[in-house]
């Protein structure tokens, strides 16, 4: 990966009401040609301008595939929202993992490098896609989870026990919060979960060594790369 990749800092859109791209993102696989389309759109500005330069891939399945990639992280590297949402519904159809929920691939420490959240997502979640350019998501092979920010001297870090549900989808329960300063802990908070409310979840809808797209059960959307400090 470039260096200019792992230099990405997290987006978040603020637009709201029903989510496009995870309904996108579920659909089935497009045709050849219809991929294609999507990833000129992808990388063209509203005005039909070019902003950069742009790669058209034909050819088979792994040509395009990486074609899809390269014109994602054109469209990061721009902080194109639009382009990213576009390539996300692509990238979608062509995963190369199977099962990904339950692939060793999805192990480790991921980086978060854009996100798109849900109206209904808590206030947290929304200012630390926004502003926390150290954001990460550690899954570990105990069936353990931890989302950690720094910001600043601010450190907050949520674990969470995970359980595999099905080929995309993980269950993930928050239980304690973390709460640091100048690396010292202030503040522990657990969590307990209420009753008739059902656990949270994340879909993986694409999946590969270095690049990960997830939906959350509020509709989130986020794009995670692989750190190459991180480990499961």
């Amino acid at each position: 990966m470039s260096s200019a990749t792992r230099a990405l800092h997290p987006l978040s859109s603020n637009r709201v009401g029903p989510n496009p791209v995870l309904a996108a993102c579920r659909a089935r696989r497009v045709p050849a040609a219809a991929r294609r389309t999507a990833r000129c759109q992808a990388a063209t500005g509203d005005d039909g301008s070019k902003p950069a330069r742009v790669r058209i891939f034909t050819g088979g399945s792994k040509e395009q595939l990486f074609g899809a990639k390269q014109n994602m992280l054109g469209c990061l590297e721009r902080e194109d929202d639009t382009g990213v949402e576009a390539a996300i519904s692509e990238l979608a159809g062509m995963s190369p993992t199977q099962a990904p929920a339950r692939s060793p691939l999805l192990l480790g420490k991921w980086r978060l490098v854009w996100s798109k959240q849900a109206e209904s997502a808590n206030y947290f979640q929304k200012a630390f896609g926004k502003m926390a350019k150290r954001n990460f998501q550690i899954i570990k092979s105990e069936g353990a989870l931890e989302n950690l920010v720094q910001y600043g001297p601010l450190t907050v870090s949520a674990r969470a026990p995970i359980k595999t549900v099905s080929e995309v989808r993980t269950e993930v329960r928050i239980a304690t919060v973390d709460i640091a300063l100048f690396g010292a802990r202030v503040k522990t908070i657990k969590t307990e979960p209420k009753p008739g409310r059902e656990a949270g979840w994340v879909e993986q809808l694409y999946l590969d060594d270095d690049m990960r797209i997830s939906a959350g059960s509020k509709g989130s959307v986020f794009v995670h790369v692989k750190d190459e400090g991180g480990g499961g």
